[in-house]
């Protein structure tokens, strides 16, 4: 039985349908939903994290990247509840958004993780590498991968 379900979502297109199908799961199993999003880091060398300028542009920037976050998470809530889905939370996290993903899917007991792809082609997803592939292979819960 499904009674934790982790989304994730970036608001892309291919999350946006993540959402409207981790809802509906949520709604149909009467599971409890929660809406992850992932900031990801900024790539400095920690030697320029600490030049005062650079230091108060990544502090600036954390604070937009937190709001456009919110915002984020604010409309996929709307969607989730639309949806039928009445227990959902948020969270979000930074780094990675892979290991972000599996983490937060470990720590909170999580028992299906819904994420969107793009689609890319073999090729380019192995080179590239891949999220929700990630996810997929890393993972101790059950994956529902979304096109």
């Amino acid at each position: 039985m499904i009674k934790k379900i982790l989304v994730a979502t970036d608001a892309s297109a291919a999350s946006d349908r993540a959402v409207d199908e981790a809802a509906y799961l949520a709604s149909t199993h009467e599971a409890e939903l929660l809406i992850l999003h992932v900031i990801r880091d900024m790539q400095l060398p920690s030697k320029m994290k600490k030049v005062p300028e650079i230091e108060a542009f990544a502090n600036t920037r954390e604070d937009v990247l937190r709001q456009v976050a919110e915002n984020i998470l604010l409309e996929a809530v709307e969607k989730a509840k639309a949806s039928g889905a009445i227990k959902v939370q948020t969270a979000i996290g930074s780094g990675d958004p892979a290991t972000s993903v599996i983490g937060f899917a470990k720590r909170r007991n999580i028992d299906t993780i819904v994420v969107g792809t793009r689609g890319l082609s073999k090729v380019k997803g192995l080179f590239m590498g891949s999220v929700s592939r990630k996810i997929v292979n890393n993972a101790e819960a059950n994956c529902l991968i979304v096109r």
